[in-house]
């Protein structure tokens, strides 16, 4: 096993063991306060759970179908980006559908890389269409992303709405986008063996087995995107899994709050904690919890009342 193989089974690991633990700590937060907007998706076409006479007595049905249809817009074509603000919906849009290029690529190499460990003839047939989509994949995927990560740079610096509140680290994950985008596409288009390097990298990873010299533009995507792995969980760029947190747990959540049940123990659990906010019309001294301080506050009211 040489380096490489290190440094890739390394980054891959921190990647997973930082997303899930950040993915745990999100749904073991506290209870989000719900945005109660009906209809949401999951219901019937246009009925909300409201409608229905002690909808808390009752087994409420979800339509996934329903969710599905509003998520999938959303991940693939960024429809909200689309409704709400138009301008920066190509920007984004591609910088966001080249990354979708390229990772769905990495599961086509996958398959082309256990076809050639397998003894399967990979220059013709299925394999070579597979070897000529790769790069095909590849080329507009890198493309469609480096433009992309131009656009949204210019927009990051020239848009007064983005600007102001532009840090950066916004620009450092623009830029190192870019750069995973720049490395792939000049490699395709500079290797006439792009293909057959590129899986036989994933066939050494499988195996164990050693890995062909690579280009130096190869060798510089490769450490990009292992950097990416690694860097990745630490960042705001984790909205790709927290997003499931905002919808089902905060626009989506409908459970009924009943006697007894888990919404009631989770609201318990919420405002019986400890309250360490420093403005001063709280009153909070880090010991003191919520109902602390609601039941304080009334009887302060009670006694100016008197």
């Amino acid at each position: 096993m040489s380096a490489l193989h290190g440094l890739v089974y390394l980054s891959v690991l921190i990647f997973l063991v930082a997303c899930v633990a950040r993915a745990v700590r999100i749904a073991r937060a506290p209870m989000h306060l719900r945005w109660e907007l009906q209809p949401v998706p999951h219901e019937k076409p246009g009925k909300s759970m409201y409608e229905t006479v002690d909808y808390w007595e009752k087994t409420l049905e979800k339509n996934h179908f329903g969710e599905l249809a509003v998520m999938i817009p959303e991940i693939l074509l960024l429809r909200g980006v689309w409704e709400h603000n138009r301008s920066l919906w190509f920007p984004s849009f591609a910088l966001h559908f080249g990354l979708y290029l390229l990772i769905g690529n990495m599961g086509l190499v996958l398959v082309i890389a256990i076809m050639a460990l397998s003894g399967v003839e990979v220059g013709t047939g299925f394999g070579l269409l597979l070897t000529n989509a790769i790069k095909a994949v590849a080329i507009v995927g890198g493309g469609l992303g480096t433009i992309g990560s131009i656009l949204m740079l210019i927009k990051r610096a020239t848009d007064d709405g983005l600007s102001k509140f532009a840090t950066p680290s916004h620009f450092f994950n623009l830029v190192h986008l870019g750069a995973i985008y720049v490395t792939v596409l000049l490699w395709a288009l500079l290797d006439p063996s792009f293909v057959v390097n590129l899986s036989a990298l994933y066939a050494g990873l499988l195996t164990l087995n050693a890995i062909p010299a690579l280009s130096t533009i190869a060798m510089v995507h490769v450490a990009v995107v292992l950097l990416f792995f690694v860097y990745l969980p630490f960042t705001h760029m984790t909205h790709f899994f927290t997003k499931y947190f905002t919808y089902h747990s905060v626009r989506w959540e409908t459970t009924p709050n009943v006697k007894g049940g888990k919404v009631e123990k989770n609201i318990i659990k919420n405002v019986t904690q400890p309250v360490t906010w420093a403005a001063p019309h709280i009153g909070a001294d880090g010991k003191k919890t919520w109902v602390d301080l609601v039941s304080g506050t009334g009887e302060v009211k009670k006694e100016k009342e008197a």
